[in-house]
């Protein structure tokens, strides 16, 4: 006789592995169907490795979601302590950074995915590695599960926490979309957000190597859209750094989804320096008999010798005017982003299941009873800093302990 489990969770990332505890711990039989050969695989690479559980301040207002009231009732029920509890509970240790950044006391995002392991084998939870799962078919009061090789599994409610389409190498490859979509649910298109711009210019391919800390705006149509401040590292490509990570969102929708937008970054390279104080500063050099070429040592790497001269290609006959024009041109260095780089550099999406197909109180799907969406499946998007694993970890747990 096969056995039909009480919620069978598709994916076993950070979603779907807090789903999957948190039903078993409501003493659900629960089983996890994963298409790679091991779980957990995209929360390893999280925060650089260290794993940025959540941070201390989780406000509706920092995610994007095509449903205004989904984030402000998960995060009501499963929000920044419950999480920190939630962990501490499988005795892992977090430590909070000055930003309010949440991160295991280990510094390592095995120890997040080694505790949540050890939950799961503790509740009974039953494991299936190498389970695509490619069609769900209703059977009777359940669902019957079938894997691309032929496997099948029965059971009384689904929870679809496969992810977006960010790092697919490790698991994420969006078909949990057509998962959803076949029980009648919408795709708002997803795009690559937090990822690195592909930008024309010559200045970026000769410092490429380069990183600084600068302040990063993005720009659509001349409108400032999103502002960071952070690394910044030159490529032959563009550029990249979590400044830019921080304000690719915008771009990344406009090219992808709004055709014929004009879209840039302006570069404030100098953000330790009002603009004022800055033409003050090369004044006085300019007037103390300095080179043109050295007027940013001490304030900028050597490397920007090659942008100085083309600023001034000789010594400002009017040093006030030479030095505003170049305090100037630093602060504010527009580039043109003619796209993105792709999933596999992608750390999130920002698209998926509309959101609003959702019963935010118990992530159950509005077109069939029986089937939840947790995750980043769904069209909700955080901003950098623990915000999407935050996201992960309360929407997993809200389904889980609604099945």
């Amino acid at each position: 006789m096969v056995k039909v489990f009480d919620a069978a969770v598709v994916g076993g990332g950070a979603a779907g592995l807090t789903a999957a505890i948190t039903a078993a711990r409501r003493g659900r039989s629960v089983v996890i169907l994963e298409r790679m050969p091991r779980l957990g695989k995209k929360i390893l690479v999280t925060g650089g490795g260290r794993c940025n559980l959540v941070n201390e301040v989780l406000d509706p207002a920092s995610y994007n979601s095509t449903s205004d009231d989904i984030v402000a009732a998960v995060l009501g029920r499963f929000g920044s302590l419950p999480i920190r509890l939630f962990f501490k509970g499988l005795g892992l240790e977090t430590i909070a950074e000055s930003d309010g950044r949440i991160f295991p006391a280990t510094n390592q995002a095995a120890s997040v995915l080694k505790v949540l392991e050890m939950e799961i084998a503790g509740r009974g939870v039953a494991v299936e590695f190498n389970f695509d799962v490619v069609r769900i078919d209703v059977q009777g009061d359940g669902f019957l599960l079938q894997a691309g090789n032929g496997r099948k599994m029965e059971a009384r409610a689904v929870i679809l926490a496969g992810g977006g389409k960010s790092y697919p190498a490790l698991g994420s490859n969006g078909s949990g979309y057509r998962l959803a979509e076949a029980f009648g649910h919408h795709l708002v298109p997803p795009v690559p957000s937090a990822v690195p711009l592909l930008v024309k210019d010559r200045l970026s391919h000769l410092l490429q190597g380069q990183r600084i800390r600068a302040r990063a705006t993005a720009l659509v149509d001349g409108t400032a859209r999103e502002t960071a401040e952070g690394d910044v590292l030159f490529a032959a490509y563009g550029l990249s750094g979590t400044a830019i990570l921080d304000v690719s969102d915008s771009l990344s929708l406009a090219l992808h989804r709004e055709h014929g937008r004009r879209t840039d970054v302006a570069l404030d390279l100098v953000p330790f320096l009002r603009r004022d104080d800055l033409a003050s500063e090369f004044a006085s050099r300019l007037r103390s008999g300095w080179a043109v070429a050295d007027l940013i040592s001490g304030i900028l790497p050597e490397k920007f010798r090659i942008m100085i001269g083309e600023i001034l290609p000789g010594k400002p006959q009017d040093p006030e005017a030479g030095a505003a024009a170049l305090a100037s041109a630093l602060k504010n260095k527009i580039f043109s982003v003619q796209g993105t780089r792709g999933w596999n550099e992608a750390e999130f999406t920002s698209g998926g299941i509309d959101a609003r197909e959702v019963d935010p109180r118990t992530m159950q799907s509005r077109y069939r009873q029986g089937l939840y969406l947790a995750g980043e499946l769904l069209d909700v998007q955080g901003k950098r800093g623990g915000y999407n694993l935050a996201w992960a970890w309360a929407s997993g747990y809200v389904a889980g302990d609604s099945v």
